[in-house]
């Protein structure tokens, strides 16, 4: 059975003991407690966290640089850090604590609850993430029980035109399983951010209610209660943002209102984040589509974005999106470096894949357009309606649902699609709120 784990860093044994015993509801996980930097980057190599208690002043190998070598490490490189200090709680050092990837800074004395709440967070993350590995291991042993079976119908098949139709048939089943574990990671990310939004949102908030009224009551009696009970609603608001921006690399909330604010949304955050100029062309008119091809080509905008990021060294990325017929494009352009000849082919390097995959589902078409020091520019374009997807019906055993329940499913997305009008005031404080989460 999987174990969370823990990880206290502090050279202070008291320190040490004193942290540990604020985790007092230590059900379902374990605490892992190293007296330094080397400790603990010995832990890190034989142990996956789900989050990391360091804190900054150590001797010989301080927070920072041990949170820098943690990350650096491929199999570190994702676990969440929170500094606790007791000394550096300048803005200075906070900021600093965030550039080496803290997801928190916290300052000593630390209120039990809210660290519990913390590590509860990351925990549950912890949990869900091995819960979707393992039904990622499920799916890749259906997908080769598939394989093999359909290589021994082949072995059974004389003709050379029966062979070619038994193939063509497996490579779509294989397409809609790919589909399906898309569908399968989405719905996840969807519920997982619900329930964090649904329990901790709403307790967080209980808390900071009650909080603010005990703030108002001993303002003028009780002054040094108060001041006491600022420094709590400070850190609740900490944490409601910290959920928050949670939520958001989940499932941004913004894709709710349409996949016009959505892309409006990310290009701004992918601005604000880089750095990097961007230009974007929307149409006056609302994007009218529904759910599964509005999260498709949001999840494309955000790997193709990632790649200018990481890859391109381009100073100005050009989005345009716009509707012709029946048929919506999107292009994301920039001024880069372009994509080196054999570079999409290089091992583990599976995001242009996937991209295709992704629209390939949809019905849609993805078209590359590179040259070296020319820059790349990527064209998605699909289809509108939900027509071609007719077809897909008859492999409806592969996901499970019958013909009824995805006709329900697609009259679901055209109700949703129609109330973009509705909501489309509300657009601009629901960006202001997911930009002030990251």
């Amino acid at each position: 059975m999987f174990v969370p784990k823990v990880l206290l860093v502090n050279d202070d044994s008291a320190s040490l003991l004193a942290l540990s015993s604020l985790l007092v509801d230590r059900d379902g996980y374990e605490v892992i407690m190293a007296r330094s930097g080397e400790e603990a980057l010995r832990h890190v190599l034989n142990h996956d966290f789900a989050v990391i208690l360091l804190d900054v002043s150590m001797p010989s190998m301080d927070g920072f640089e041990t949170a820098e070598a943690i990350h650096s490490h491929p199999r570190s490189a994702s676990v969440p850090i929170i500094f606790v200090t007791a000394h550096y709680a300048d803005e200075m050092n906070r900021l600093k604590g965030y550039q080496k990837g803290a997801v928190d800074y916290l300052f000593t004395p630390i209120i039990p609850q809210i660290l519990q709440s913390k590590v509860a967070v990351f925990v549950e993350l912890a949990k869900k993430n091995m819960q979707l590995q393992y039904q990622k291991h499920d799916l890749e042993k259906l997908n080769d029980e598939l394989q093999a079976q359909r290589w021994l119908d082949l072995q059974h098949i004389n003709e050379r035109k029966q062979a070619e139709e038994a193939l063509r048939q497996s490579q779509n089943e294989l397409r809609e399983l790919a589909s399906y574990q898309e569908r399968v990671k989405e719905d996840e990310r969807k519920r997982i951010a619900r329930e964090i939004h649904d329990e901790l949102g709403q307790n967080l908030l209980a808390l900071r209610i009650d909080i603010a009224m005990l703030h108002a009551r001993t303002a003028s009696t009780h002054p040094k209660l108060n001041g006491k009970v600022h420094a709590v609603l400070d850190h609740i608001d900490a944490t409601m943002k910290a959920m928050r921006s949670i939520i958001n690399n989940l499932r941004p909330t913004v894709l709710d209102l349409g996949l016009t604010a959505a892309i409006e949304w990310q290009v701004k955050e992918f601005q604000r984040r880089t750095g990097i100029a961007c230009e974007l062309e929307l149409s006056d008119k609302e994007l009218m589509v529904d759910d599964s091809r509005a999260t498709a080509l949001f999840r494309v905008l955000q790997e193709s974005l990632n790649n200018v990021f990481r890859h391109a060294r381009a100073t100005k990325t050009k989005i345009e999106v716009y509707q012709t017929d029946n048929r919506l494009y999107m292009r994301v352009a920039d001024n880069g470096v372009g994509i080196f000849p054999g570079c999409r082919r290089k091992a583990n390097s599976f995001g242009l894949i996937g991209m295709k995959e992704r629209i390939s589902t949809l019905g849609g078409e993805l078209d590359i357009d590179t040259a070296q020091d020319r820059g790349t520019a990527l064209t998605v374009s699909i289809p509108v309606d939900a027509a071609h997807e007719s077809a897909c019906d008859e492999h409806a055993a592969v996901d499970g649902k019958p013909r009824g329940k995805r006709a329900n499913d697609a009259a679901k997305d055209n109700n949703r699609a129609s109330s973009v009008h509705s909501v489309a005031t509300r657009r601009k404080k629901t960006l202001q709120d997911a930009s002030s989460a990251q």
